[in-house]
């Protein structure tokens, strides 16, 4: 058994998407007067309005079933309940969907995370919890348990490590040489060296919590490099090779270029950016001044 959580803040779109062209059986209404998918999106919404904080109230659980287990109809529901009491959110409102259209056999889990007291359930350790109820299902069954990361094997005690045993259908491609690039390379000049020679090319984004490395393809594919390899997010590549010197030597470009359009400011070079970035650390200190940063005598507008 494998399961996939997400959370959403659309009731009605997820309802769509399990009943679109009559593919969804039903399976059942938990703590609902509805009799439809569409009707229990509705009740669901208004019952998570009820929560201001909550941002997220949809909890979208899947659950599929490997080869050769053929669950019925009655135990995917108990394994919809039990994995729904594992995260907390027994009592609250739920639309369970059974899904034939694929080889495997899978069940959805449509439940709104804001329970009748108002409140919204944590969501925190959400899959430790439901491979640890896959892991016991599989046990009372006599199924073949499904190697998990989160949640160990009840023989061995083990959770699985390293890489992914099978490819990710959502995992993003790229040439194998900007794979090894990405893995192998000493220096960031080689990172990029590598990359380039496959004809993509490799860019550093920087805005907060959407930081991370850029893999840019030449038919205008952006893969996230921590979406081919997990080592190869930006904060594990900066771990092994530091800071990349391309990335500063933009940003200074995009300074540059933003105070030459300031009145006053456009006979700045990119030079003398560097050097007011670089003058407070070469004298020994770094000097703030509010919200503006270091500032450089003489240049009014850095």
């Amino acid at each position: 058994m494998i399961g996939k959580i997400r959370k959403g803040d659309t009731f009605g779109g997820l309802a769509r998407y399990l009943t679109k062209d009559g593919r969804g059986r039903v399976l059942a209404f938990d703590n609902l007067s509805s009799d439809s998918a569409a009707a229990a999106a509705s009740e669901m919404a208004i019952a998570a309005a009820t929560s201001r904080r909550t941002q997220k109230p949809v909890l979208h659980l899947s659950i599929s079933y490997a080869e050769g287990e053929q669950a019925t109809s009655e135990q995917m529901r108990e394994d919809a309940r039990r994995s729904l009491k594992a995260l907390g959110l027994r009592g609250h409102q739920a639309v369970i969907v059974a899904h034939d259209d694929t080889d495997h056999v899978h069940v959805h889990v449509m439940a709104n995370r804001v329970g009748p007291d108002g409140r919204a359930t944590s969501d925190s350790q959400s899959y430790s919890r439901v491979e640890g109820t896959f892991r016991k299902i599989e046990g009372e069954r006599g199924w073949t348990p499904v190697p998990g990361r989160n949640a160990a094997l009840p023989a061995t005690g083990l959770r699985m490590t390293g890489h992914r045993k099978s490819r990710d259908p959502k995992q993003h491609q790229v040439p194998n040489r900007v794979r090894r690039s990405l893995l192998t390379a000493g220096s960031w000049g080689e990172l990029h060296q590598g990359v380039r020679s496959a004809g993509w090319r490799l860019e550093v984004v920087q805005k907060g919590r959407g930081s991370g490395v850029l893999l840019i393809g030449p038919n205008g594919e952006r893969v996230a490099a921590g979406k081919v390899d997990r080592e190869a997010t930006l904060t594990k590549l900066r771990r092994r090779l530091g800071r990349d010197p391309e990335t500063r030597k933009r940003t200074l470009a995009e300074i540059a270029q933003s105070r030459s359009k300031v009145p006053g400011c456009a006979s700045l070079s990119a030079g003398y950016v560097l050097a007011a970035a670089l003058r407070p650390m070469l004298i020994g200190g770094l000097t703030r001044t509010r919200r503006s940063g270091p500032r450089l005598p003489g240049l009014p507008c850095l």
